[in-house]
Order: C-alpha cells, then structure tokens, then sequence
C-alpha cells in the first residue's frame, strides 16, 4: 500500500511539474508575441507605456482568437482594466486601426476588423515573394552554427504538432522566420516584412488551427532545413513560397489555379 502511494505521490509531481512547465513555457510564448506585437506598433523604445500595455492586450487576444472579427472592444471595460481614463485606451486603438486589426467608427463601439477587409491575397503574395528572396539569402550567408537555432525551432514546431498546440507551433514558426531574417542580414527587406507582419500574424495563426496544416508546414519546413543545409537556393526558395501559398489556398479556399503573380 505505501509502494501504491508512493508511486501516487511521484506521479502527481510529475504532472503538477509538467504542467508548470507548460505554463512557463505558455508565458514566454505570450511574452515573445507581446514585444513582436508591439515591435511591429512602433513601440519597442516604450514598451511599458500605458498606452503599449492597452495595444498589446488587445493586440494578443485577437491574434490569439480570444476576441472574434466583428467582437466589439469595450473602451469603458479597458479603461478600467488598466485604470486611466479613455484617452490612452482611443490612442492604442487607434494604432491598432492603423494595421486593420480594429475600426473605430464615429459614435459607435470601436470592433475588431473582419479578415477579409485586410487585402488577403495580395498580403501573401508579398509575403510569398519576400520569403522567397530570404530563403536565397540564408542559402548565401550561412555560416558555422549559424542553422542550429532554426533547426531548434523545427522541432519545436514537430513537438508542438504531435501535442496539438496551436499556440506553441505558432510561436515556433515565427521564429524560424525571425532567425531566417537575421541570417539573410537584409535590413531594409526585415523592415518591411515588420511593416507587414503585423497585419498577416492573425491570418498565419487561423491558418495553423486548420485541419492538417500543423502536420503539413512541420513536413515542409523540415525538408527547408534540408535545402538550406545543401545550400540549394532554388529548392529553398520555392519551398518558402510554397509554404505561403500553401497557407493562404488553406485560409480562402481558393483555387490553386487562382495563385500567380500580375
């Protein structure tokens, strides 16, 4: 009877340890979000400003999908979330307005925006186009260990997969790009996926709780890691764009036919 509890008493530390494991690890997912959110705002020389902590609570629960296309967002409740008047609450939501994640119409509730009222395909095509030109740049420029982190974040993205954790794959596939970003060393290209990225980071998570797409972009990353090792720039760089194309025929349905560039 002792061995019975014993091994009772060890196994529900183990579970209690796992879960705050998870817990931690949930957090410094929603933390590493947070500052990419508000990165992407124009706030990273003030991110502990009120009016940064208003834009990213409610930056992360739409990306998140706590708040729905259409949820209206209620400037009285936010006020006294964060205890200041309206003035700070308006400001962040009108930066948010700026990237199409919220309207705030005259004399009515500010809401969040729809998917659709951001121009979707064209977003993918210049997301397709600039990973693309990243995915050469990695091939060019690595060096030593230079793949081991975006190798980490591959089997981050597996593990998350095997688990079922949206949020976890979601954070692991930002990431890579971030690593890949950093490899290609373009300045003004990383400029401007930041000035896009904000807008796609809603869309890319939806994209991720579709039926087999976590299963599918693990396999296709992995064989990008493959490319990228060979040096095979080509291979690469139609891996990446794939990956995007794949993604937005996943979000619209659309037919693949339908995918070109004019």
């Amino acid at each position: 009877m002792t061995g019975d509890r014993t091994s009772f008493d060890v196994g529900y530390q183990q579970d209690a340890e796992g879960r705050s494991a998870g817990a931690r690890q949930e957090g410094q997912f929603r933390e590493s979000l947070r500052k990419l959110l508000l990165r992407n705002l124009g706030f990273s020389d003030r991110e502990e400003s009120l009016v940064a902590q208003i834009a990213g609570d409610v930056g992360l629960r739409i990306i998140e999908g706590e708040l729905l296309p259409g949820d209206e967002v209620n400037s009285v409740d936010l006020a006294k979330q964060f205890g200041t008047s309206r003035t700070p609450v308006r400001e962040a939501l009108l930066m948010l307005e700026k990237h199409r994640m919220v309207e705030v119409p005259a004399r009515r509730r500010p809401r969040v925006s729809d998917f659709l009222e951001v121009p979707v395909k064209d977003l993918y095509h210049a997301r397709a186009l600039v990973t693309g030109f990243m995915a050469e740049a990695v091939c060019r420029n690595w060096q030593g260990t230079d793949l081991e982190p975006m190798r980490a974040k591959v089997a981050q993205m597996a593990a998350a997969c095997d688990a079922g954790d949206v949020n976890a794959f979601f954070w692991a596939n930002i990431s890579f790009g971030e690593c890949a970003t950093s490899i290609a060393g373009n300045s003004l290209v990383a400029g401007f996926i930041d000035s896009i990225g904000l807008s796609s980071l809603r869309l890319r998570r939806k994209s991720m709780t579709l039926p087999g797409r976590m299963e599918e972009s693990t396999r296709d990353h992995q064989r990008l890691m493959l490319a990228f090792e060979r040096r095979d720039s080509q291979l690469a760089k139609a891996l990446s764009m794939g990956i995007i194309r794949d993604a937005y025929l996943a979000l619209t349905n659309d037919n693949p036919a339908n995918w070109h560039f004019t």
